[in-house]
């Protein structure tokens, strides 16, 4: 038997996504935070006007990159911290971590989602040829582990944060990409096909996907991958039909980390 509530900020399976997650109560701020991708996507597709995606340029480090990776991990942080503080969670120290954050991968499987680039230049390591193909980020991927050290990109974001001057460097094209496509599945993860609509027009176009979301088709630069129904215990699945739970005073329950 699966769960009979929502958890607040936490999508999953089986339950139909877009009902619950426009909902008000479960997360006032999704409008919010969509805008707030969106402006920062735009930096980095203004970025690709002098920086091209290539994997040679992976490395290529600049202020505006710095700018860039500041902003986009600032956010991060403030989407890991939303869903966490609606659930009731309290951070270990003073403030929360990525220490804390990592306890996301227990309610929402982080390190299963990818994001792909798909307009990724390269040469063929075999025949030398110029090929575009899809690059995949997995920003969350060290949450499945037990490493005890944050993703790569976000230990950047904090070493250039502390000190400019020596780590310029880690400010790079391939950590920038990781950490906003980290707030793109930190937004899936909250509020699915629902995650990119900036002022509430429900303008995007929606296909069919069985037992999990709708996908859609919105002009983003990655595109997402969530985890598979399979990678979800059936005890873990979300087991309502929303319709039934909906005038409820408390239709939502707290995920306990």
């Amino acid at each position: 038997m699966g769960i009979s509530k929502p958890f607040y900020r936490i999508a999953r399976p089986k339950a139909f996504i877009p009902d619950y997650v426009i909902d008000t109560r479960y997360a006032s701020d999704r409008l919010q935070l969509s805008r707030a991708y969106i402006n920062i996507e735009k930096e980095l597709r203004s970025i690709f006007n002098f920086i091209e995606p290539d994997e040679k340029n992976k490395d290529t480090f600049s202020f505006e990159l710095y700018s860039l990776l500041l902003r986009a991990c600032t956010e991060v942080e403030l989407n890991c911290k939303q869903i966490m503080e609606s659930n009731g969670a309290i951070p270990q120290g003073r403030f929360f971590t990525m220490t804390d954050y990592k306890k996301l991968e227990k309610s929402s499987l982080l390190s299963k989602y990818t994001v792909e680039f798909s307009n990724w230049r390269q040469r063929n390591a075999t025949s030398h040829e110029l090929e575009y193909v899809k690059k995949e980020f997995c920003p969350f991927a060290n949450f499945a582990t037990h490493i005890s050290k944050s993703p790569d990109w976000y230990e950047a974001y904090n070493a250039v944060k502390h000190n400019r001057e020596e780590n310029l460097e880690k400010a790079n094209l391939e950590n920038c990409m990781n950490a906003v496509g980290g707030i793109l599945i930190l937004l899936y993860s909250q509020f699915g096909s629902c995650c990119i609509e900036t002022y509430g027009s429900n303008g995007l176009r929606w296909q069919d996907m069985d037992d999990y979301d709708l996908n859609f088709d919105a002009d983003i630069i990655f595109e997402i991958h969530p985890p598979q129904i399979s990678d979800w215990s059936s005890e873990e699945l979300y087991d309502f039909e929303w319709s039934n739970i909906q005038a409820d005073s408390e239709p939502f329950d707290k995920f306990v980390f």
